[in-house]
């Protein structure tokens, strides 16, 4: 899956989570910093792929599907920048900014097995 689809969907995940209502087209190309004909066609395009329901003049919503693939991405995310931050030490900022790079690169299977070991390397730095 692509970086920009990747941002797509956590940028729609957070937006209705905190909202709690379809984002709009005009308010996700602010967010995602492109021009709305571009997430109207990303739309079209992960509601065809069974990501998101799209419904022009109301908004985009993730399907469970997409609400899944939303939280892997975060939690990548979330992840990442803890070991950035309490393994290595990097201040918070530099640290968010890093894992917003790496969070795409990393695979899902690879990312199984650098989660247990940074929630290991945690639990032994706070022992």
């Amino acid at each position: 899956m692509s970086e920009s689809i990747e941002n797509f969907l956590e940028k729609v995940y957070l937006f209705t989570k905190d909202k709690n209502r379809p984002i709009k087209t005009t308010e996700l190309a602010k967010l995602l910093n492109i021009k709305p004909p571009a997430v109207t066609n990303m739309a079209k395009k992960l509601h065809k792929l069974g990501y998101v329901e799209y419904e022009p003049y109301i908004g985009i919503r993730l399907t469970e599907k997409g609400i899944k693939k939303a939280k892997v991405i975060i939690d990548k995310h979330n992840i990442i920048e803890a070991f950035l931050v309490e393994c290595l030490g990097l201040e918070k900022e530099v640290a968010y900014r890093e894992a917003c790079k790496l969070e795409h690169a990393m695979s899902d299977r690879v990312f199984r097995r650098f989660k247990e070991f940074v929630e290991d390397c945690i639990k032994c730095k706070k022992s």
